[in-house]
């Protein structure tokens, strides 16, 4: 019976992935997906809500035109048109990774896999879903068969079967009009209202975009700060500017429980000043995502887990020989970049070549309004962690680029041993996310704050805002009074 080198469930950013790089590596791959390819980020995740927030930011733009010397008719927002353009872009990239995978030669399996025991990878279906499986793979490439499935041998199996929304243990999370990230992504109707739960970065990026469309929207949060995962001065300085948009934060809140009355939701809330009710239309459960092991005999195939997600080390493998995890599945930071990053690790290490993760310089973005980028360890951790360091921040009020694109408000943050090699940084301004690259790469190879500085950088552009603070770090930024 031939046996495929790599079988991988899950056909999302880290199951993809793997299976390309596998494919590059001359690994015969197979890869069931019980949907789209993509998983969440392509689907309902990452690429959706950035098409809503260029929507957003557009919408944005334009009602602060006049600020530029320009005079526009009537702004109309079609709130239809924007979530099928969304759809369009989401369409476009889910083709694409098909094509991709046809080129690699990798056979991708329509149905919901599963794993109950080494060495093999199953797909599950009706019997016409399971036909087409068969027909697709060839006898030479099924074993015996279970019932409501097919067996098809492999020699490694990557588990990639991403996460699912987490739902809060109160009453009401169930009723009509309470949403997850998933649902709200395809309604084409804007509500008059939103309460989010959660004021981490589904929540707040999804908060931000309905606020620019003029929906009345406040965030519970129960900790004592938004983002409360990232460096601390950022959702401090983060908060009062969501506020001036309009948005209603709490904080320290607790949900009681939602109830539904004449097509209205009520979220009960607990806080400092006692309860309240809160009124909506939605209300979008915002409150993050847990490890998905549907399809995994964890107990059958004696997987370790840990905190309900797959133990795995720095090469991806789990403790049974031939079974790797990566993505969401295995928890810790649950981001599409590191999924695919894992993907390429456990491929690389079934194909032979040395290879393992390093989660020292993960960079991290939020599109809210500023947006938000972060890399490497924030100035908390190095306070738990006892170390000696620097800090340099560059405001982008006094940076040209920023000033003539109107984006004044934010900084950057640099933290740097008492040496001045970088260990971290925040940026919280225009582009963040496509800044934080410059600091993610000097995080991952060790480079000074000298060095970044001494890199001359074009001007008038954003960067030169990361090149300012890194000369803070050194002694005094050249362009701060």
């Amino acid at each position: 019976m031939e046996k495929f080198n790599v079988g991988i469930l899950g056909g999302g950013p880290g199951g993809y992935v793997c299976a390309l790089r596998a494919a590059q590596l001359g690994l015969s791959v197979v890869l069931a997906e019980g949907e789209r390819l993509g998983g969440t980020c392509l689907n309902r995740g990452c690429i959706p809500t950035k098409a809503l927030v260029k929507s957003a930011e557009l919408w944005r733009e334009i009602g602060r035109s006049e600020e530029f010397g320009l005079a526009v008719g009537e702004r109309r927002l079609d709130f239809a048109r924007v979530m099928e353009r969304k759809d369009k872009v989401v369409d476009t990239l889910v083709n694409g990774v098909e094509q991709l995978m046809k080129a690699g030669k990798i056979k991708v399996v329509k149905g919901w896999g599963a794993v109950r025991e080494p060495g093999f990878l199953e797909v599950e279906g009706d019997e016409a879903q399971l036909e087409k499986v068969r027909a697709q793979l060839g006898a030479e490439q099924t074993a015996g068969e279970n019932t409501g499935s097919v067996r098809i041998p492999v020699q490694n199996i990557v588990l990639a079967t991403g996460s699912l929304p987490a739902r809060i243990p109160v009453p009401g999370t169930d009723l009509p009009g309470v949403v997850t990230s998933d649902e709200i992504l395809s309604e084409t109707e804007l509500p008059a209202s939103l309460v989010v739960i959660g004021g981490g970065v589904i929540g707040l990026e999804m908060a931000s975009i309905y606020r620019a469309f003029g929906v009345k929207v406040a965030v519970v949060e129960m900790l004592p700060s938004l983002l409360a995962t990232i460096d601390e001065e950022i959702p401090k300085r983060l908060t009062p500017l969501l506020k001036r948009s309009g948005l209603e934060i709490l904080t320290k809140t607790a949900v009681k429980g939602i109830r539904r009355e004449k097509e209205r939701l009520f979220v009960l809330v607990e806080g400092a000043k006692g309860e309240r009710e809160l009124e909506a239309e939605r209300v979008l459960i915002a409150t993050g995502r847990k490890p998905n092991l549907r399809g995994i005999n964890v107990e059958g195939l004696g997987l370790e887990t840990e905190r309900g997600a797959l133990r795995v080390n720095r090469k991806m493998e789990t403790n049974v020989p031939h079974v790797y995890a990566i993505g969401d599945a295995v928890g810790g930071i649950m981001l599409a970049h590191v999924a695919s990053t894992e993907g390429i690790v456990a491929a690389e290490q079934i194909g032979g070549l040395p290879s393992e993760m390093d989660y020292r310089a993960i960079p991290s973005a939020i599109f809210t309004y500023p947006e938000i980028a972060t890399a490497g360890a924030s100035e908390q951790e190095l306070k738990e962690r006892g170390m000696a360091y620097k800090v340099s921040k560059f405001p982008f009020s006094a940076n040209g680029k920023a000033l003539a694109l109107g984006e004044p408000v934010g900084l950057v943050k640099i933290l740097a041993d008492e040496q001045g090699v970088i260990l971290g940084g925040a940026i919280m301004g225009p582009q963040a996310s496509s800044l934080i690259q410059e600091l993610t790469l000097a995080i991952q190879e060790g480079l000074s704050a000298d060095q970044v500085a001494r890199t001359v950088h074009a001007h008038p552009t954003l960067p030169e805002a990361v090149m300012e603070a890194a000369h803070g770090v050194l002694g005094k930024a050249l362009h701060l009074a």
